[in-house]
């Protein structure tokens, strides 16, 4: 039950309704989305607790936040029904076509997907659906995609074939919303620089590509230090390749996506690799103990007269299967915390670039919009993306609940007569924890309680943003509650139930929140 607001939020809510008119309402992660379709990032303020600056204040900043965008996963891979969607087949231990039995070993290929879309009749879906994307990704504040490209202009893969339609998806919805091309490169030995530099020069132009205020081009690269043995190439090839692009006029600022601070050590020529790059970003840490590099990361790339992007994520959770291993492996993120403290360690840092680690790479981290998460992964990207660019937390305006927790505890048995490609390991980091947040942002002080069947806990917390854990229980459904004096105030059941047991681990945080509102589609 949910008991009258304060004023400020009945407020909010008719002037919210004044500039939607009428609109779906979407709660939870399993609802679809609703009906609003303007790109307006003010019309989404309703959906969040606290005041998000305007549109136009965000871009105002010379701060930018960027999300890193994976092909492969997009909203919808082949246009089809959402029961025959490839999502849900990857989902499905029986593998991605009728009775092959592929992933059956580890319980399907991923654990989440996007939000479920309809299936299209316009012949250019593959753009309206990622429209639909990059309005989710104004709405949260988010200045652009960093597009993962192919170094090929046509592609094997017909996913990584879709960079002018990522690119006019951006013109279509607000030409503001910038793309930022992070170009692969060839593995072979005999490659050369050219034909990455033809695939670039071929789109570089577009009013959508993200330049630097003095004009440069920023590419970024993900990985370019693995060993030559491996497919990597030295910095010569990449040097070459700048060239090239500034003999066409286009001047480049070169941003290498390490994969961890011990991969950049351990290049050996690394200060004519510095000579080279504008600025670089790390992949690797996705826990909360690590946050603090992104503090120290900062210190290290201004020595050298480097920009450091900052990076932040959710939780890093992956399921793969090849004809060479099989890896079911996570890293503990502590329901939220990771999340949280990356972004206030990348405030500090004061960098003047966020890479957001990633938008949609379901087979290791995502941020998007989902259906283990719905929303509440990006309210929180709002609330955070805001800070970081304004240098202000914004204001709570109401009271929400957020939730985060497993479907089952890391040590409730599964069944190994199915996953028979043995239980998720840590590679590295804390060890796994079994709790349940609530994450409350309150307009004034307020008891908050999470109830697990008969489990009844709670505590007081002042006004702001608070996060209160208890251990997570088997056999439960989570509800929590808000409460000042004997009056409920806000109220929310999970929409994932605890299970003592399962067939198949799924280390995936689920999440929700109790804020009813229209959603960009």
């Amino acid at each position: 039950m949910h008991a009258p607001r304060p004023w400020l939020h009945r407020c909010a809510i008719l002037l919210a309704a004044l500039v939607l008119a009428p609109s779906a309402i979407a709660r939870g992660p399993d609802r679809l989305h609703s009906s609003l379709r303007a790109g307006d990032a003010a019309a989404s303020a309703q959906c969040y607790p606290f005041v998000p600056p305007g549109p136009l204040a965000l871009r105002a900043s010379g701060k930018k936040v960027f999300a890193w965008y994976f092909p492969p996963f997009q909203l919808s891979t082949h246009n089809e029904a959402d029961s025959k969607n490839w999502y849900e087949r990857w989902l499905s231990p029986t593998g991605a076509s009728s009775g092959n039995l592929e992933y059956l070993s580890t319980g399907g290929l991923l654990r989440d997907r996007p939000l479920p879309m309809p299936k299209r009749p316009e012949p250019n879906w593959k753009q309206l659906n990622f429209e639909v994307e990059i309005r989710q990704a104004i709405a949260m504040g988010l200045d652009g995609f960093i597009l993962e490209m192919s170094y090929r202009q046509i592609h094997v893969d017909d996913r990584f074939n879709r960079v002018r339609d990522m690119l006019a998806a951006a013109k279509a919805v607000d030409p503001e919303f910038r793309i930022l091309l992070a170009p692969g490169f060839p593995k072979g030995a005999l490659d050369t620089p050219d034909e990455l530099a033809q695939t670039l020069l071929a789109v570089i132009d577009h009013s959508s590509v993200f330049r630097l205020p003095d004009g440069r081009v920023p590419l970024a690269t993900f990985a370019p230090e693995r060993p030559i043995r491996d497919g990597g190439k030295p910095i010569l090839w990449w040097q070459q390749m700048l060239d090239l692009l500034r003999a066409q006029g286009v001047e480049p600022a070169w941003y290498p996506m390490f994969l961890s601070r011990t991969a950049m050590n351990s290049i050996p020529n690394i200060a004519e690799w510095r000579a080279t790059m504008a600025g670089y970003s790390i992949f690797e840490g996705k826990t909360a103990s690590q946050a603090a590099s992104n503090l120290s990361e900062a210190v290290d790339a201004r020595r050298y007269g480097l920009d450091w992007m900052a990076r932040v994520a959710f939780q890093d959770m992956r399921v793969r299967k090849s004809a060479e291993k099989v890896e079911l492996r996570h890293w503990e993120s502590s329901n939220s915390t990771t999340l949280r403290a990356l972004f206030e360690k990348a405030i500090e840092s004061d960098a003047q670039m966020l890479n957001i680690l990633t938008w949609n790479d379901y087979g290791e981290t995502q941020v998007a919009p989902s259906r283990a998460r719905g929303y509440a992964v990006a309210d929180l990207l709002a609330y955070y993306t805001a800070w970081f660019k304004t240098g202000q937390a914004p204001p709570i305006a109401r009271d929400a609940l957020y939730y985060f927790h497993r479907k089952h505890r890391t040590d409730a048995p599964y069944d190994a007569t199915k996953q028979t490609a043995g239980a998720f390991t840590i590679p590295s980091g804390p060890a796994a924890e079994n709790q349940v947040e609530l994450l409350a942002f309150l307009t004034e002080p307020g008891l908050l309680s999470i109830r697990q069947g008969s489990d009844l806990r709670s505590v007081q917390a002042a006004a702001g943003m608070t996060s209160f854990k208890v251990p997570l229980i088997g056999g439960t459904t989570p509800q929590f509650e808000l409460s000042r004096g004997n009056q409920v105030v806000e109220s929310l059941t999970s929409a994932t139930p605890v299970r003592a047991s399962v067939d198949y681990q799924d280390m995936t945080y689920y999440a929700g929140g109790s804020i009813e509102c229209a959603r960009p589609l």
